[in-house]
């Protein structure tokens, strides 16, 4: 009865909680809405008509101006001048050339040209007198000839408005006479281009921008005459209207025959056009009055909403909850009430230990990141490659460029201890700086041999029929010298193998340069080992067979069975074409048998060698030649799966004992790299590449983790925590840890209490 009780408080916690969680910020969106919502989307309806407004404004100006600018082109053109227009013979030239200045403008109905001290006008369909324009042409006798002499006249543009025009036999209820001067911005210009414009067109520009609103928009000129006008309410006459306007630019309310109506006006500098629409107040605000009923009907609905989700999710936040305290504290939920703990409480208890073992296991996982060039360059090597497709696709994936010609591997040897931890970078620096050595027409990389002093130099070259070979590599093996001439003091031995025409058999070439680092004792340090001068010293002592068995052993060490399967292919062939006597073929077929077995005991594989009988009594060559061959497929698995083996054990023995003498003082890599019998070198390469960051950074991190889990787990004071971690250096410390987590240990311990 008391679990039920308790449990059932914890449940009102989760509920009110989430409820609190929503009405803390339902109560300050609810209050903004309410304050702001009307103001706001009322300038936005304001700004948008105004904006609207201005749109046909700026439209008309451009319209206008590119009459201003047709006139004035008019008035440079030779064609147009007074002399052409009124000659008999040039007059029909002028008056195409009209025609293509009125195709230039979608507004002109019509345009003419009058010069001045000259009562004639000429336009698209010939000249007229003023009087022929006035009454019998175009029937706008309402302008007057004075007046229209007059504006002809002017020395600024103007504007003027007639009604019931006939133009081409058409009747023009509205139009717009638009004079302009020529030239334009002369003070005596010499003429005037009169254009007309149909009022239609200007309203559809009208809609075109504005669309089709419930109100009336007016376009008036400076002297407050309609130019243009659509009309949607009727109600609304113009003439009481115009009289209300009082130069009012903006968005304002007006009284017309006792009803409001809102008006948006906004007027033009070039032009002193006035635009203004005028609409209902409740059409003009319609959308407001929606949102705010919409926001209303939303507020309400989603605290409706809020408040039966803070119901649901307490629940259903309770029920994990309640499923894991009885599975976490089966048989004892009677002391858990006692010791007046929660079920929260009971459960990270609970879980703490399995918390700890799951961090444990969490840093032992695999974090390696391989570096893909390197790791390609590695499969090239050992043959892992057998399309050359394949390796044509990745090259150029990895920016990896080769010469179109030989390939061949260097593998170059440096005394042991050259690179420790203080220089440990130096190895990475001279395989990156591999690339940048200068060959002529040839390209080179770096590889990182991680388990010797190592590193392999992968070299292609390009060739012509006329080139020896053979004389070109050693042309980029002397300039490879010198560069480690430069670089180092003490030189490494470089050992060489044959060059070959297919990047697919590189790793032949890889298989002999290995070969002849087994010489380097028996040749001064900083020699230069090419694999056939090996093949060629001991010649006398094995035979013609030598230099295809030191690959053949070497292949096998390196368990690569492409290679090791060719040279034993290889090597019995060579039997089968010599004309030798049948003991002479046994004693080299024995010193195969010796030497596969040699390698096969030094690799410690013995085992497999299941049934030496019958390897050693073999009936025919080809018999030896299969029974090699399977061993030869067994042995190379065989040391595939130890490298994997012993590298995936060698990584948890190294991890493992760092992780558990990481607090030590005395921790270092030259401490590790004794404690497994390693070079310094090959085990920061080791633990780079297996987690990620460099030993000191592995170490740091893991410091910095048990610091941070002592700062929220116990009360100990801080000098104590960072001395038991391995930190002799306090001061040094605290500000390591507040650039990495960006407070102090005493400001971190606050914050995750």
């Amino acid at each position: 009865m008391a679990l039920s009780k308790f449990r059932s408080k914890l449940l009102y916690k989760y509920i009110i909680s989430y409820l609190l969680i929503f009405l803390v910020p339902f109560t300050v969106m609810s209050v903004v809405i309410y304050l702001n919502a009307v103001s706001s989307l009322r300038e936005e309806i304001e700004h948008s008509n105004i904006y609207n407004l201005e749109q046909v404004r700026n439209m008309t100006d451009e319209r206008l101006s590119e009459l201003d600018t047709l006139s004035a082109r008019i008035s440079f053109d030779a064609r147009l001048t007074p002399y052409m227009v009124s000659h008999g013979y040039y007059s029909g030239e002028a008056t195409d050339e009209l025609k293509k200045y009125k195709a230039n403008s979608a507004i002109i109905e019509e345009l003419f040209i009058y010069y001045h001290r000259n009562e004639t006008l000429y336009s698209t369909h010939g000249s007229y007198s003023i009087d022929a324009l006035l009454q019998n042409s175009y029937q706008i006798e309402q302008l007057g000839k004075e007046h229209l002499i007059n504006d002809l006249q002017t020395k600024m543009p103007l504007i003027r408005v007639v009604n019931d025009v006939v133009i081409n036999e058409e009747v023009h209820e509205n139009l717009i006479v638009y004079f302009v001067p020529i030239a334009p911005n002369s003070e005596n210009p010499h003429g005037t281009v009169m254009f007309f414009i149909e009022e239609s067109t200007i309203i559809n520009m009208i809609k075109n921008i504005l669309g089709e609103i419930d109100g009336n928009v007016y376009v008036f000129n400076e002297e407050g005459q309609t130019i243009a006008s659509t009309i949607s309410d009727d109600s609304v006459k113009t003439a009481n209207f115009a009289s209300l306007l009082n130069g009012h630019t903006g968005v304002d309310t007006v009284e017309i025959e006792g009803k409001d109506y809102s008006t948006v006006s906004v007027q033009s500098e070039i032009s002193g056009w006035r635009f203004v629409t005028v609409m209902d107040p409740n059409q003009f605000f319609g959308k407001l009055l929606n949102m705010q009923f919409f926001i209303s009907s939303f507020l309400v609905g989603l605290f409706i909403v809020g408040l039966i989700l803070a119901i649901l999710f307490g629940k259903n936040q309770y029920k994990p909850i309640k499923h894991l305290f009885n599975i976490a504290n089966k048989g004892n939920k009677a002391n858990a009430l006692l010791k007046g703990e929660n079920e929260l409480e009971t459960i990270g208890k609970s879980f703490t230990t399995l918390y700890e073992d799951h961090e444990l296991l969490n840093e032992t996982v695999d974090l390696h990141q391989p570096f893909a060039k390197e790791q390609f360059l590695i499969r090239l090597l050992k043959g892992n490659y057998r399309d050359d497709q394949e390796i044509r696709s990745i090259m150029e994936t990895l920016n990896i460029s080769f010469k179109e010609g030989e390939f061949f591997v260097a593998i170059v040897h440096f005394e042991t201890g050259t690179f420790c931890e203080e220089n440990i970078n130096e190895k990475d620096n001279v395989i990156q700086m591999v690339a940048n050595i200068e060959l002529n027409d040839a390209s080179a990389y770096g590889v990182d041999l991680l388990y010797s002093d190592s590193i392999a130099i992968v070299v292609s070259f390009a060739t012509s029929s006329s080139d020896d070979v053979n004389v070109l590599r050693e042309e980029i093996v002397r300039a490879i010298q010198t560069f480690m001439e430069n670089y180092f003091v003490h030189l490494p031995t470089i050992g060489v193998g044959l060059p070959y025409n297919n990047i697919t058999k590189i790793n032949r070439s890889y298989i002999e340069a290995l070969a002849t680092v087994e010489y380097t004792f028996s040749k001064p340090q900083g020699s230069v080992i090419y694999f056939e001068d090996i093949g060629t010293e001991s010649k006398h002592l094995l035979g013609y067979l030598k230099e295809e068995q030191i690959k053949y052993v070497q292949s096998l060490k390196q368990g690569d069975n492409i290679v090791a399967t060719e040279m034993l292919t290889d090597m019995f062939s060579a039997l089968e074409k010599k004309e030798l006597s049948i003991n002479e073929m046994k004693c080299i077929c024995f010193d195969i048998i010796n030497t596969t077995l040699k390698t096969v005991s030094e690799l410690g594989f013995n085992k497999h060698v299941t049934n030496l009988n019958s390897l050693i009594d073999f009936e025919s060559i080809n018999q030896l030649h299969k029974q090699l061959n399977h061993l030869v497929e067994v042995i190379c698995n065989e040391v595939e799966i130890k490298k994997d083996s012993h590298n995936v054990k060698l990584r948890e023995d190294v991890l493992t004992f760092i992780q558990r003498n990481y607090k030590m003082y005395e921790i270092s890599l030259d401490y590790v790299a004794q404690e497994f019998f390693l070079s310094v070198s090959y085990l920061s390469r080791f633990i780079k590449e297996q987690t990620g960051v460099t030993f000191t950074q592995f170490i740091q991190d893991l410091r910095i983790q048990y610091v941070k889990n002592q700062l929220t787990g116990t009360d100990e004071p801080i000098k104590d925590i960072v001395v038991q971690v391995g930190y002799k250096d306090v001061a040094n410390f605290i500000r390591k840890f507040k650039k990495i987590e960006g407070v102090t240990p005493g400001q971190y311990r606050k914050l995750h209490r």
